[in-house]
């Protein structure tokens, strides 16, 4: 179930459980610029990888 929170910077935090982390990193990127990843760091790094590959 995905969680959310509206932090006092404005920003939006979301929390979403996942079993393949290649999924979740195709779900960042088709948000483009809008989307900053801060943790995991193996999210992180794929991230990371895929823009790099790009």
């Amino acid at each position: 179930m995905k969680t959310g929170i509206l932090i006092s910077n404005g920003n939006y935090r979301l929390s979403i459980p996942f079993n393949d982390s290649r999924e979740l990193i195709m779900d960042i990127l088709k948000h483009g610029a809008e989307v900053e990843v801060k943790s995991p760091q193996f999210l992180l790094d794929g991230v990371r990888e895929q823009i790099e590959v790009m």
